[in-house]
């Protein structure tokens, strides 16, 4: 029972004088008002849950026509009106040419899409009928132009102008900046272009205000922003703007850079009724400044370290040079060893080096074609430069040393490499083992060179390494245990 102050729409729509005619988005009729009935000479049971071109069938340019201004409704939301639309239905005596007047309009569902299309249709027939024979002036003479001729004029002035509407709803779609256009002080999504929605996430925007929709920026200054521009009627013009978004309804808000346009939109009496968004994702762009920032700090970081470390070779090794030959020779390996481990890591994006790497482009020489001289065996490590460049001129030594008075010295000698990657008390760990067999007796050295230096100090102090040597008679020997994690 309803109360006596209640609205009846159902009643309401049934009184209403001119026709009314309600489709679901596959055009299925599922509401008709008593004008509708009465002007199409059908009764109710015989249309509901009838598609409408079944219910009234035709075919050719009045069947596109009418199926393309339902589509547009359905499909962009909008008002369609035909002027003049040329349909033939079943009557009385059959199926008669008859004229109609129609508007099309979207009614929005609770998720802000359409949900059902309202046809309002006015048969217009016997108005053209009397424009058709009112050609003739008073005095008999032919009228410059008759009522239906400016009809015709109209109808192709209004396709005129739906043509350009949906080529710039078309646009405002497809730009490859993000748009979307607010309404009232709530700001309330009307329209939202593709990309607006590919960086909220795909969510439902239209119909809902900026707060209900975007709710993890509520802490950010966005809203602040829009606010502003609808309060004062000035424009906002943001550069690399941090937001944080999330890029699935239900996902985590990840972190994005936008260039971001806040334009009010006036209304009557220069009133701010609305504000235009308009901007570009630069994230990528972002990221790439950061990055060359970094690579740039990076740079700077190495070739410091990289002087200092060539000052030091160059003072140990005159320290431990007998002669200006012997300093030459062991100053050039040692300076074209650490030129070798630095290419490599500038062709390398992450400025990393394989540990494997710096064994070959030092050992690589020496080995024979039955692989038994060196042998190598471990897993792939990359080396973050901080130990890459220490790490590859201890190998240096190494290798340097093998070759004069170790293993390498003899044809016969061998050297054999194992390294794994193993979890220390601080992170993860290369554990590398050096063994020399075959080569002549060894004997511990009677002074520290460089190489002896190198490694019982240099890799101690500049990257935390463990190292222990042993010179065994039958072969030189080393273990090392290098942590992974760096300090800067």
């Amino acid at each position: 029972m309803k109360l006596d102050n209640e609205l009846d729409f159902e009643a309401v729509f049934n009184s209403l004088p001119s026709p009314h005619m309600v489709m679901n988005p596959n055009f299925d009729i599922v509401a008709v008002n008593q004008a509708y009935l009465d002007v199409t000479m059908r009764v109710r049971d015989s249309l509901i849950g009838v598609n409408v071109f079944t219910a009234f069938p035709a075919a050719g340019e009045s069947r596109r026509i009418l199926q393309e201004s339902f589509e547009r409704v359905r499909d962009e939301g909008i008002v369609d009106v035909l002027p003049v639309l040329p349909y033939a239905i079943k009557g009385r005596k059959g199926f008669e040419l008859r004229s109609w007047s129609c508007t099309h309009v979207p009614i929005l569902g609770k998720d802000g899409k359409v949900a059902f299309l309202l046809q309002n249709t006015q048969d217009i027939s016997q108005f053209q009928d009397a424009c058709s024979v009112a050609g003739l002036s008073a005095a008999g003479q032919p009228q410059r132009a008759d009522l239906g001729e400016r009809i015709e004029i109209v109808q192709v002035l209004n396709q005129t102008l739906l043509a350009t509407a949906h080529h710039l709803h078309r646009l405002f779609m497809q730009a490859p900046n993000f748009m979307c256009v607010l309404q009232g002080q709530d700001h309330v999504f009307e329209m939202a272009n593709l990309a607006f929605r590919r960086l909220a996430g795909g969510r439902d925007l239209i119909g809902k205000a900026v707060r209900e929709a975007l709710p993890e920026v509520a802490n950010q200054e966005y809203f602040t922003i829009l606010d502003s521009a609808f309060r004062t009627g000035e424009a906002f013009v943001g550069r690399k703007m941090r937001v944080f978004l999330r890029n699935k309804p239900d996902g985590v808000a990840e972190e994005y850079f936008v260039d971001l346009v806040c334009q009010p939109i006036m209304g009557e009496s220069d009133k701010v009724t609305g504000v235009f968004v308009e901007g570009a994702d630069v994230t990528d762009h972002v990221r790439s400044e950061q990055r060359q920032a970094l690579l740039i700090r990076e740079l700077h970081h190495r070739v410091r370290n990289t002087l200092a470390t060539v000052q030091g070779v160059m003072n140990t090794t005159a320290k431990s040079s007998a002669t200006i030959e012997d300093f030459q020779e062991a100053f050039t390996g040692r300076i074209a060893s650490l030129a070798k481990t630095h290419a490599v890591m500038t062709e390398e994006l992450e400025q990393c080096v394989s540990f494997q790497h710096l064994l070959n482009q030092e050992l690589g020489p020496y080995c024979d074609e039955q692989g038994l001289r060196i042998r190598l065996t471990g897993p792939a490590i990359d080396l973050p430069s901080q130990i890459a460049v220490p790490l590859g001129m201890a190998v240096h030594e190494l290798t340097t040393n093998a070759a004069k008075h170790g293993a390498l010295s003899k044809e016969e000698g061998r050297i054999e490499v194992y390294w794994t990657l193993i979890d220390a008390a601080n992170g993860p760990a290369l554990l590398c083992e050096w063994t020399e067999r075959d080569g002549p007796v060894v004997t511990p050295p009677m002074r520290e060179g460089f190489g002896s230096m190198l490694l019982n100090r240099v890799l101690s102090q500049q990257i935390r390494a463990e190292v222990k040597v042993a010179f065994e008679p039958e072969g030189f020997r080393l273990r090392m245990i290098v942590p992974l994690q760096t300090e800067r």
